[in-house]
């Protein structure tokens, strides 16, 4: 069951954001396949809104532009975060010139300037998030468990609407 997202799970949404940066984006292909594709998140002050770069040449590209519903999904030793949302491409320079960094540099030959260089922008409208306390505190959670007949206490799992102004609620 989704709860609106409070400050806490956006919190815990950067958190895992930028600690993994790489996600991968799930789109579905003009034929209704899924394909997945890993891409650097070029912002992680997530509000809503996640920004990746790419080439227009791109087959996420044509699949976005068949079908704009995606899926990110975020994997870390002690947390995961799926984010649903849809996505759209966007020709910005001001917008590229922010997000621009080494990294991307290295992919278009020509940098910053390349022609190709078009943004992807995802309004993400649901997340769900699982954190856990670490690998030997789950294990040691587990076999306490079983010692005492008790559930484990393997960490939290939350999954939340956002918001689309970006404004979480205060509970």
């Amino acid at each position: 069951m989704s709860e609106t997202a409070t400050v806490e799970n956006l919190d815990t949404i950067r958190g895992i954001m930028k600690g993994v940066r790489t996600a991968m984006l799930t789109t579905v292909s003009e034929d209704g396949s899924l394909h997945s594709h890993p891409m650097t998140t070029q912002q992680a002050d997530f509000d809503g809104d996640c920004w990746f770069i790419a080439s227009d040449s791109a087959d996420t590209i044509k699949h976005l532009t068949a079908q704009p519903k995606v899926n990110l999904a975020y994997s870390a030793s002690s947390s995961w975060l799926s984010i649903a949302g849809s996505a759209e491409t966007v020709r910005d320079e001001a917008k590229k010139r922010e997000l621009w960094n080494t990294f991307a540099d290295a992919w278009f030959e020509d940098g910053v300037d390349d022609p190709s260089v078009i943004l992807i922008h995802v309004t993400a409208e649901s997340a769900q998030y699982w954190t856990t306390p670490g690998r030997v505190a789950t294990v040691v959670s587990m076999l306490k468990a079983k010692v005492t007949g008790n559930t484990p206490d393997i960490g939290k799992s939350e999954e939340v609407d956002l918001p689309t102004t970006g404004q979480p609620t205060d509970n």
